[in-house]
This record gives structure tokens, sequence and C-alpha cells, in this order.
């Protein structure tokens, strides 16, 4: 019984109320998000099928079986459509396509805006803070599932261009930080995690960074409200913005994995880009976490630390810094490369590998929850000073170093397969 008791944490009953409030929340959300979606692909289908079935009356007329079987799929998906929702050929709901089509107000959306405003009007009670902030992880094996989604060709492919993609971003932003903030007058706490959170992964990095560089509760105060402020805008602009600018799906995932700083708004605004946007930001994501220790490092050497007590050695920083839940995702990449029928794939139904991507999004939902009800203005706003501005700064010009990329390097080269 001793042995079960050191395995629980102590005063875990205080997470129950916050987790139970964003299993809720989500569950409320994506019922939503499924009913506009319904309405969506029904309003499209009435719109599409007469078109379809004079194409199909055409193709069988001049004796094309083989397009007028194909035609007949779409016929099929479009009926099947209309029917959920009980409708005809005719019946309209503008509403829905505006939302969820034109507007893009999917479940990430909705779970944030929804969230940051009742954390920001009403306010969140004390009592569901604890549970809120262990939601937001809940994201972390959301990414190890999405290991089912790719295959080694991708990691080498997509992932060797992303490695070398972050190592370029990380390294140049990390130096330009760090020495700008020193020649500004910024402390060495400060200017090393603002370097590390704007080059790396956001808030990860900064706490990983702090205690090798001395940075004091203040300094993490200010670079992790810079990290969030930014990440937060970005969050919401960016998905716009790449539509405007026509991105493909990969290359606004490569985008989103370079220029938002912080892990779970990057992978918020990929999952709410589309899903071929998130499985080349999750991937990209993987490389760039996984520098964290080689960040540290260099804050190790830039801020000449060796010799006063901060220096553990590049293994001992490995073993301590490296992101463990990464592990879990390419392990699952394995897997799925060497197509097993025990395990499907993630659109063979009712196989191990259909389940856990089911689940997945259910992850997604619970953490991006956790993310809206945690956003504080309040909080936001204890960025300030220099290195705000030399933080700040420096994120700009890296989204659009960012984008300047990724439009050159085109879509191919980004996009994920999935083996296909």
């Amino acid at each position: 019984m001793s042995v079960l008791r050191s395995l629980i944490v102590p005063g875990w009953t205080k997470y129950i109320p916050g987790l139970l409030l964003c299993v809720v929340f989500a569950i409320l959300t994506m019922n939503i998000d499924h009913v506009l979606h319904r309405y969506t692909a029904a309003h499209l289908a009435s719109a599409g099928l007469p078109v379809l079935l004079a194409q199909h009356a055409e193709l069988e007329a001049i004796g094309d079986s083989d397009g007028a079987a194909r035609i007949q799929k779409k016929i099929d998906k479009h009926e099947a459509a209309l029917q959920k929702v009980g409708g005809s050929v005719g019946d309209e709901w503008g509403w829905a396509a505006f939302f969820y089509e034109t507007f893009q107000f999917k479940y990430v959306a909705m779970l944030l805006v929804f969230g940051i405003l009742i954390r920001n009007t009403v306010g969140v009670p004390k009592i569901f803070l604890p549970g809120i902030g262990i939601a937001r992880p809940l994201i972390k094996p959301g990414i190890i599932i999405l290991g089912v989604h790719y295959v080694w060709t991708d990691v080498l492919r997509v992932g060797g261009v992303g490695l070398v993609l972050a190592s370029v971003f990380i390294f140049g932003t990390a130096i330009t930080v760090m020495w700008i903030s020193r020649r500004a007058g910024v402390s060495d706490g400060l200017g090393g995690i603002m370097g590390a959170g704007t080059g790396v992964c956001g808030v990860s990095a900064i706490i990983a960074t702090a205690p090798v560089v001395g940075a004091k509760p203040r300094d993490m105060a200010y670079a992790i409200g810079t990290i969030l402020l930014f990440g937060t805008v970005m969050l919401f602009v960016m998905p716009y913005l790449g539509t405007a600018i026509g991105l493909s799906q990969s290359q606004f995932g490569a985008w989103s994995a370079l220029a938002i700083l912080n892990t779970a708004q990057l992978i918020a605004a990929a999952e709410w880009f589309g899903e071929e946007a998130r499985d080349t930001a999750v991937l990209i994501n993987a490389a760039r976490i996984m520098l964290i220790p080689l960040i540290v490092m260099f804050a190790v050497w830039f801020y000449g630390l060796k010799g006063k007590g901060r220096d553990a050695g590049f293994w001992a920083t490995m073993r301590a810094k490296f992101p463990i839940f990464i592990l879990g995702f390419f392990a699952l990449i394995l897997l799925n490369s060497l197509h097993l029928p025990i395990f499907g794939g993630p659109k063979v139904v009712d196989s191990p590998f259909w389940a856990m991507d089911v689940v997945y999004k259910w992850l997604f939902a619970i953490g991006f929850a956790g993310i809206g009800l945690s956003i504080s203005i309040d909080d936001m706003r204890k960025a300030g000073g220099v290195a705000f501005l030399i933080g700040s700064g420096a994120a700009i010009a890296k989204m659009i170093l960012g984008l300047v990329v990724v439009l050159l390097l085109g879509t191919e080269l980004l996009r994920v397969t999935g083996g296909l």
C-alpha cells in the first residue's frame, strides 16, 4: 500500500476541478465544431450535387464508366452529407459555412477565444487554476500520438530540412538577442533566457536555461510574458495571413514552426490552418525541441560560465535537458514505418493507430482549453522594457525571414506524405 501511495503526487485532488473544467469545455466545443462541420459539408453538398449529377450523366452518355464511377463516389459522399442534417438539394446553411470555412472558426479558435474571454471577463476561480495548469501539458502526449502520421522518409526529407532550418534560426536568433541584450545593458540572466526563449521553443527553453544563466524570478516573468504575448498575437494573426498570402498547408506548417515561439501555440495555429500544416509543424518542431540542450550549452559558453559552478558538461546537460517525450514520438514513427498489419494506420478504421489518432484530438482539445483559460492579459503585461523590445523585435524578424524561406522552398520539400 505504501508503494502505491508513493506513486501519487501529494495534494493531487487540487488538480481535479480545473482538469474537469477543461474536459467539459473541450467536450462542449468539440460538439459545436462537429455541428458546424456537418452543416458546412451539407451546404457545400447542396450546391455541388447538381453539377456532379450533370457530369455523371455526360460521362455515362459517352461511355466513360471509370470517370462516371469516380463522380458517383463524390455524389454518394454529398448525398450522405445532406442526409446527416435531413436536408436536400437547394437548402442552404450559409451561416455554418461562414463560421467554419470563411472565418475558420473551428475547435482550436473556439477554445482559445472563449477561454481568453472567460479568463479576462468573468474570471476563473482559484480552485480551478491548478487543474488548468496541468491540462496544458496534455498537448505533449498528443504530439507523441501524431507519430502515427509519419514514416521515416518524412523524417529524413522534411525533418532533415526542418533540422537545418531550426538550427539556423535558433542559433541566429539566440546569438542576436544575447549580443544585443548585452550591448543594451540587459542582465545576463534576462538576456540569456530571452535569447533561448525566442530562439528555441519559448517557455520550455526559458525554464531549461534559467538556472544556467542565473535568471531571477522577475527575469523569467518578463521573458515568459514576452513569449506568450507574441505567441498569442501570432496564433490569431498567422492563419489568416497565411490564407491571404496563399501558403500551402505544408508551407504554413513550416512557417509556424519557425515563427511561433511556444510549442503549444504553434501547434494550435497549425492545427487551426489544417491537418497537413499540423503534420509539417510537429515534425519541424520536434527537430527544434531536440536542440534545447545545445542552446543551454551555448549560453554557458556565451556568458563565460565555465568554472562558475554552472557548467555541468555536455552529456550531463543532454541528460538533464533533453525532452524525453520526443522519443515516444519517434518510436511511433518507427512502428508506422514498419507497416505492420496489427497496428493498421490512422485511416484504417478500428485499428490501434486509428484509435490513437482519435485520442490525440481530444488531448489537444483539453490542452487548448487549458491554454485559453490560462491566458491572462494582466500576466502578459509583465513583459516590458528593453528586453521586451529586443525579444519581440527578434521574433518579428524571425517570422518575416521564416516566411521568405518557406516561400523559396516551395511545397513539395516540406510536404508530409505519411508513406502514401
